[in-house]
């Protein structure tokens, strides 16, 4: 599957999504939090949260999770892709 592919079926499954108003405050609460944290604290963090998914979601919702990352990879640049490389290295998924 050539990149165009890739990207016209990551389109098709999230065409549909439609936060809700709680997810929005939250994506908007953690962007404003983190607007000025070093990589280094994003990092730390994403660690934490891993560790708080991985108690509180069901064994299939959390690899669920692991999947969508894995679908954003034609979106992302060189450098993108070595950090989530980094990221999930560090978070034993790779």
């Amino acid at each position: 599957m050539d990149k165009e592919e890739n990207m016209k079926k990551i389109v098709e499954e999230i065409k549909d999504f439609k936060p809700t108003k709680e997810q929005l405050d939250i994506i908007g609460d953690l962007s404003e939090a983190y607007r000025d944290s070093s990589e280094e604290d994003m990092f730390v963090e994403i660690i934490k949260v891993n560790e708080e998914m991985e108690t509180q979601l069901s064994p299939e919702e959390y690899e669920q999770v692991f999947e969508k990352l894995n679908s954003i990879r034609p979106m992302l640049d060189e450098e993108q892709l070595k950090k989530l490389d980094m990221i999930l290295r560090a978070l034993g998924r790779e």
